[in-house]
Order: structure tokens, then sequence, then C-alpha cells
């Protein structure tokens, strides 16, 4: 019996740190989850901190559209739409319990709340009317209820925004095709 004793705990000698290694190696890989696609937006977001142009569909002429800032030590970007204009809008993206939402200040003085959809991937950022929102009397007053983003360059990206009538799609729709000025 000690014999078989003894054999037990020669391999248990050799099998015990083998095994801790495996144990460290795999408690390592899972200590970082993968982001969610929400924080991985979000992320995207907080990139486009700055000034970005594109042409005046009036004048044909390139002028400042969209201005992006981090702000709130980092919990929100903002988002200047047409900075300087008469009809200036705001918007202030952050995460929400882990769901990135966007609150539209519209110049038609509404505040929309719209949230990234589950289609949305980091790069092709989908957002969708929540429902209600500041100074609507209801889902049918004219307001933002859909904008898609797609922010596969560094340099520049397309964003393209549509409202809602009466609880349906208006015709037309805002895009911005904008770019960083090179320094």
């Amino acid at each position: 019996m000690r014999k078989s004793l003894v054999a037990v705990i020669k391999v248990m000698i050799v099998a015990l740190p083998v095994l801790s290694i495996g144990a460290i190696g795999f408690a390592k890989s899972q200590d970082k989850p993968k982001a969610s696609v929400d924080a991985q937006a979000f992320d995207k977001l907080k990139k486009l901190a700055g000034d970005w142009y594109g042409k005046d569909p009036a004048t044909g002429k390139e002028k400042l559209a969209l201005r992006y800032r981090v702000m709130s030590g980092g919990s929100a970007v903002e988002e200047i739409i047409v900075p300087g204009a008469a009809y200036e809008m705001t918007s202030i993206y952050h995460l929400d319990n882990g769901s990135l939402v966007m609150t539209h200040y519209c110049s038609a003085g509404n505040q929309p709340h719209l949230k990234l959809t589950k289609e949305s991937t980091p790069t092709k950022l989908e957002f969708e009317c929540t429902g209600g929102g500041g100074n609507m009397k209801s889902e049918n007053d004219m307001h933002i209820h859909h904008v898609v983003f797609d922010l596969t360059s560094t340099d520049k990206f397309k964003s393209v925004w549509s409202s809602n009538t009466n609880g349906k799609k208006d015709k037309g729709e805002q895009p911005f095709d904008v770019h960083r000025k090179a320094k």
C-alpha cells in the first residue's frame, strides 16, 4: 500500500504544475471579454473628435459640416451638425447600461431618442428612434427617426439622416459625405 501511495504522490508532483499552468493560461484567455458592438461603436464615435468638411449642396463649396467632441470624462460624444448655421443641431451619444444611445437636439425644437440597432456593426452604425423624446406631442410629430453611419475609413465617412411624420418615413434624406482636412 505504501508503494502505491508513493506512486500517487509522484504523479501529483509531476501533474499538478502542468495542470496549474494550463488553468492559468485558460484564466488569462478569459480575462478580457470582447467588447460589445455598442462599446466598439462608441469607441469609433470618439475617434471622430474634430472638424469634418463636406460640399455645400447649394453652392458646391467646401464647408464645415460636422464637429465632434469627446466630453464628460469620455462618457459622451457631442456632435454639432452645421456648426454656426441658424439651423445648427446637436446630438449627444453615450452608453446607457451597455447600449449606445443618442439624443438629437433638433432645430425643429424636439429631442428624439435613438438607439443603436442589433443589425449594427462596429463600422456600420444604425440608429432607430425608440419612441418618445422631448417636446413631441406624439410619434406623429416630424422627428429624426433613423440615422446610419458608414465608418469604414478614419479620414472620411458618410451618414444618412431621415425623418418620420405621421408615423411614416418622410421623402428625402439628409446625407453627409465628409472628410478631415489634411494637416
